[in-house]
C-alpha cells in the first residue's frame, strides 16, 4: 500500500500513454484505476483521453465512488472498477477497447489463445455478453475476474486486473497479441475458438 496519490497519478499517466501507443485504446475510450489506500482509489475522469492524460484528469474517489473533490467527475465505469476491487484482490484495473479483440470476439463465448505462453498466462478468456456504452451490471464481470486475469466484454472491450497497472497493462497487451495471432492465421487453420 506504500504508493502515494501523486505516485499513483504518475503511473496512470504512464500506462495510459502506453495503452494508446499500443493501439489498445483510441479517442476518449477506456479508463484506468488503482487503489492507493485502504478505501481510496484513483480513476481517470469522465471523457478523458488515456494517451494524453495529465494529473487533473485523474479523480480521487472513495469506496462508494464519490469524488473527494465534488467538482471532479470520475469515469462512467466507476461502478465496474469498484466491483472488481470489492470482488478480487486487484490493486489496479485497466478497461480499454482494443479494436481487434472487439471484432474477433464479437460472436464468441470464450477466447482460447494459440500459443502455450499466452494460454498459460491468460487461460481461456471468458467473453461476457454486453450491450451498451457502459457496463450496467458489473457483477458478472467482477465474478469472472475473480477467476481470470482478464475478460472480454462482447462488442465493447476488455477489463484486466492486476497487482499494479503494469501487470494489468501486460495482461491486456498479451491478450491483444493472442487475438492478433488468431487473425493472421490462414483461414484453413483457424479453429472455432
Amino acid at each position: 500500500m506504500g504508493q502515494t496519490s501523486k505516485g499513483s497519478r504518475a503511473e496512470i499517466i504512464r500506462w495510459g500513454e502506453k495503452l494508446f501507443e499500443r493501439h489498445l485504446v483510441s479517442g476518449w475510450g477506456g479508463n484506468l484505476s488503482c487503489r492507493f489506500g485502504r478505501s481510496r482509489y484513483l480513476i481517470t475522469g469522465s471523457h478523458t483521453a488515456l494517451g494524453f492524460l495529465n494529473a487533473k484528469d485523474i479523480v480521487e474517489i472513495d469506496a462508494r465512488g464519490n469524488a473527494v473533490d465534488p467538482r471532479r467527475q470520475p469515469s462512467s465505469e466507476t461502478t465496474l472498477h469498484l466491483a472488481v476491487y470489492e470482488t478480487t484482490d486487484a490493486r489496479a484495473v485497466v478497461h480499454v477497447h482494443p479494436p481487434e479483440i472487439i471484432a474477433y470476439c464479437r460472436d464468441r463465448s470464450v477466447f482460447v489463445p494459440l500459443s502455450f505462453e499466452e494460454e498459460y498466462s491468460l487461460g481461456r478468456v471468458p467473453v461476457i455478453p454486453h450491450d451498451g456504452p457502459t457496463v450496467t451490471d458489473p457483477a458478472p464481470v467482477a465474478e469472472a475476474l475473480n477467476r481470470h486475469p482478464v475478460v472480454i466484454l462482447q462488442g465493447h472491450g476488455t477489463v484486466a486486473r492486476g497487482g499494479d497497472l503494469m501487470e494489468a497493462f501486460l495482461i491486456t497487451d498479451l491478450l491483444a497479441e493472442a487475438v492478433h495471432c488468431r487473425l493472421v492465421m490462414p483461414d484453413e487453420t483457424k479453429s472455432p475458438a
